[in-house]
């Protein structure tokens, strides 16, 4: 009975350790636990009822010595027997090891673990190394440098000043007396200018030939029988002049080239003096021979100085009142009453100077239209 204790602690101790090891060992436990109860059991049933002693006999005589000792010897082989065949059991839900080795486990979720602590510092800095030279500039330094790349290409294709220059488009008057200042017609690098050369009628005057100063610094283009000319500065602060030959001009008409600057005169009429070859008839006086630098200006639509604008019915035509002198403006052609003198432009714009009138009458698209002036009292 004591070798059934001593194997039931035994046993007891090895589950303790199993519980320890893993959870799904606890229904193993209860199985023992069972088993060892059934085991106790049957021990009890084996033995063997004590008899009824009669008085003055030894408890420790039987007659039966040699019986008992042998039946004890078969009760202890029994629960040696059970303790192993339990143990057996026990053991053989551990997978048995192959012949060629112990059972290989399952592999690992992660392919590799390291080993200890410098191990993984070593591949942490392997990693770094790598992707420093596969990407050696982050996101943010990669933005850093387009934005850098996109400002330079900016700047280099930029003028030197931040805004585009301003367009415009006026009239000239050529003097071509001597002494007289050539016009100065206002260039800049990437932008081309043209140059309409018109007489006092407004007719176009065909270009005969050009010269230009400095081939280098602009580049003109020219139809070989218009009147017009397309100039266009290469360098952005190389001055030149251009001398330009009319049909039927003695004179040549010179021009001062001004590039770099912040106002683009994007169309120039260059308005010569006199008749041209293709000038039209006039129904009325002739033309006064020097040009009238107030009827110019009304011509590009700019308000004579010190003039009154005055109020018409319609807006067929603009006119201002100047030292008792009409001004009007119309791109049709006036018919009546008599002009002092006229400007018209390459576009069939019209400017007239007369004496005062309530009245005027104009020609529109072939048809006689009245304007009444208010205003002049």
């Amino acid at each position: 009975m004591r070798k059934l204790l001593v194997g039931l602690s035994v046993l007891f101790m090895c589950l303790g350790i199993r519980a320890e090891e893993s959870s799904a060992d606890l229904l193993g436990l209860g199985a023992a636990t069972s088993f060892i109860s059934d085991a106790q059991q049957q021990t009890q049933l084996k033995k063997p009822q004590a008899k009824s002693m009669t008085p003055g006999q030894d408890p420790t005589a039987s007659p039966n010595g040699a019986a008992k000792s042998a039946n004890e010897a078969s009760d202890e082989n029994d629960d040696q027997a059970a303790i192993n065949q339990f143990l057996q059991s026990q053991n053989t839900s551990q997978p048995a090891p192959t012949a060629s080795g112990p059972a290989t486990a399952a592999p690992p979720t992660n392919p590799w673990i390291p080993a200890d602590g410098n191990e993984a510092i070593a591949n942490g800095g392997a990693f770094r190394s790598v992707s420093q030279e596969a990407f050696p500039l982050n996101p943010n330094q990669i933005n850093a440098l387009r934005n850098m790349l996109d400002q330079t290409q900016r700047a280099q294709a930029a003028a030197p000043y931040k805004t585009p220059p301003a367009p415009t488009s006026t009239s000239l008057s050529i003097d071509l007396a001597p002494g007289a200042v050539p016009p100065v017609v206002r260039l800049s690098k990437g932008f081309v200018s043209s140059l309409v050369f018109i007489d006092t009628t407004g007719a176009a005057w065909p270009i005969d030939s050009f010269d230009l100063g400095d081939p280098t610094a602009f580049n003109i283009s020219w139809d070989k029988k218009g009147n017009t000319l397309m100039v266009q500065a290469r360098q952005e602060y190389s001055y030149g002049n251009l001398a330009v030959n009319l049909k039927n001009l003695n004179t040549p008409v010179m021009l001062t080239l001004v590039p770099g600057q912040r106002v683009v005169d994007y169309r120039v009429d260059m308005r010569v003096p006199g008749r041209g070859p293709q000038a039209a008839v006039s129904i009325g006086d002739d033309l006064p021979a020097s040009a009238d630098n107030q009827l110019l200006n009304v011509l590009n639509g700019i308000a004579p100085m010190n003039g009154r604008r005055l109020k018409t019915e319609n807006d067929f035509a603009e006119v201002w009142l100047v030292d008792n002198l009409l001004y009007l403006r119309s791109v049709y052609a006036m018919l009546s009453p008599a002009w002092v003198s006229k400007m018209s432009s390459a576009d069939g714009m019209n400017a007239y100077k007369l004496s005062p009138a309530p009245l005027v009458l104009l020609m529109r698209h072939g048809q006689i239209v009245s304007v009444k002036i208010e205003g002049l009292s």
